[in-house]
C-alpha cells in the first residue's frame, strides 16, 4: 500500500514538472495587449477597473463583518452592535471624460507614427479593440503597455482584419468655399429696369419735298424675363418696353420750311423676345453672367410736325426685329434673390441704344 500511495505521487510529481498538469488558470487565460483609441479612453477605462475592485473590496469586508458578527452570536451569545463601514469608500459612478480642446487631425497630431493612415474608432467605449493591422512602436509618454488576462471561451475566436480608417471633423477649421458654376436648377424670373442712350441718328426721305429727321434723348426702359435655369445656364423668354423722346433737333420738312415736332412727342417699343445665357459664381455671393436674346416688336413713333398735319394725328406703327447682348456682375445675398449690375445692347430699326440697368432676380 506504501509503495503504491509512493508511486502515485512520483507520477504526479513527474506530470507537473513536464506540463501534463497545469492549473486552471493557466489553461483558461492568456496575456492580450491593451488597445485604447485616446488618452481619456484609457483612463476612463483604469477608473472603472479600479472602482470595481474596491466594490469587491468593499463586499468582501462586508462578508467578514457578517462573519465576526454570526461567531460572537455563536460563542458569546451577543452581537458586536457595530455597523459595517465600507474601508474603499461608496461606489461612486465613473464619468467619461470629455476633451476640452479641439480634436487633432489624424495624420498631422498622431500620438502614434506609423506609414498608414491613423486608425480611428467609430465609438467611444470601455471595450478592448483587437482589430489592428499590425503590432507598432508607441511612444512610452503617450500610452503605458498593461497586460491583463481574458477568460477563454471554446467556441469564440477572434478574427484579425484590418481597421477602416474613419476621418473625424476637425473643429474651429474654417471652411474653404470651391468656386461653383450654379449647381441647382429650377425656375427664375428677373426684372430689369434701366437707362437707354440712343446713339444713333434718323433721317427719312419720304419724297422730294418731305424729310423728317429725328434725334432721341436719354429714355428708359424695362424687361421682364423668366424660364429655366440648370448649372448656371439659363433659358427662357420675356417682354422689353422702351421709350425715347425727341429732342429739339427733331423737325420735319414739307417744301422748305423746318418744323418741329409737336412738344413731347416720343417713340414707344414693345417687343417678346426668347433669351439664354450663362452666370459664372466666384463665390456664393459673386459672379459674372452673359446674356443674348432674339425677339420680334413694334414702335410706335409720333414723328410729325403739327403745323404740317393740319391738326391730324399720323403717328405711325414700325414693326422690327430686335436683338439684345448683355453683360454683368451679379451680388447673391440668399439662396433664392439675386442682384445685378450690367451693360446691355439694343438693336432695332427705330432707338439703336446702349443701356445700363440694374437686375433683380428670384429663383424658386
Amino acid at each position: 500500500m506504501k509503495k503504491s500511495l509512493l508511486f502515485v505521487l512520483l507520477f504526479l510529481h513527474w506530470a507537473y514538472s513536464t506540463g501534463f498538469a497545469q492549473s486552471s488558470n493557466g489553461l483558461g487565460a492568456r496575456k492580450v495587449q491593451d488597445y485604447f483609441q485616446d488618452v481619456e479612453s484609457k483612463s476612463y477605462y483604469q477608473q472603472e477597473r479600479i472602482r470595481s475592485m474596491k466594490g469587491e473590496m468593499n463586499e468582501y469586508s462586508e462578508r467578514l463583518h457578517s462573519l465576526q458578527d454570526k461567531f460572537q452570536q455563536i460563542f458569546y451569545g451577543r452581537s458586536t452592535d457595530e455597523l459595517h463601514q465600507s474601508p474603499f469608500g461608496e461606489k461612486e459612478k465613473i464619468s467619461y471624460p470629455k476633451r476640452k480642446y479641439r480634436e487633432p487631425m489624424p495624420e498631422v497630431e498622431s500620438i502614434v507614427p506609423s506609414t498608414k493612415p491613423a486608425s480611428s474608432f467609430q465609438s467611444r467605449s470601455n471595450q478592448l479593440a483587437f482589430r489592428v493591422d499590425e503590432p507598432q512602436p508607441q511612444s512610452p509618454t503617450a500610452e503605458v503597455n498593461e497586460q491583463t488576462s481574458l477568460p477563454e471561451f471554446p467556441n469564440s475566436s477572434f478574427k484579425v482584419e484590418p481597421t477602416k480608417y474613419s476621418e473625424e471633423p476637425v473643429r474651429d477649421q474654417p471652411v474653404s468655399y470651391e468656386p461653383e458654376t450654379g449647381s441647382d436648377s429650377g425656375g427664375y424670373f428677373i426684372l430689369r429696369p434701366g437707362v437707354i442712350f440712343p446713339y444713333e441718328k434718323k433721317t427719312t426721305h419720304q419724297n422730294s419735298n418731305t424729310i423728317k429727321h429725328r434725334e432721341y434723348d436719354v429714355g428708359l426702359a424695362v424687361s421682364l424675363s423668366g424660364g429655366y435655369r440648370w448649372n448656371g445656364w439659363k433659358l427662357g423668354g420675356g417682354m422689353l418696353y422702351r421709350q425715347n423722346k425727341h429732342d429739339s433737333e427733331s423737325f420735319e420738312t414739307n417744301g422748305g420750311n423746318d418744323e418741329p415736332f409737336a412738344d413731347g412727342s416720343k417713340s414707344m417699343s414693345i417687343a417678346g423676345f426668347i433669351e439664354g445665357g450663362y452666370t459664372h459664381s466666384f463665390t456664393h455671393l459673386f459672379g459674372i453672367y452673359g446674356t443674348i436674346g432674339l425677339g420680334y416688336g413694334v414702335s410706335v413713333i409720333e414723328d410729325f410736325a403739327p403745323a404740317l398735319s393740319a391738326g391730324a394725328d399720323r403717328t405711325r406703327l414700325d414693326p422690327f426685329f430686335l436683338a439684345t447682348l448683355g453683360l454683368g456682375a451679379t451680388w447673391t445675398p440668399i439662396d433664392n434673390f439675386a442682384l445685378s449690375l450690367g451693360y446691355r445692347y439694343l438693336y432695332e430699326d427705330e432707338v439703336p441704344a446702349h443701356a445700363i440697368e440694374v437686375g433683380i432676380e428670384g429663383r424658386f
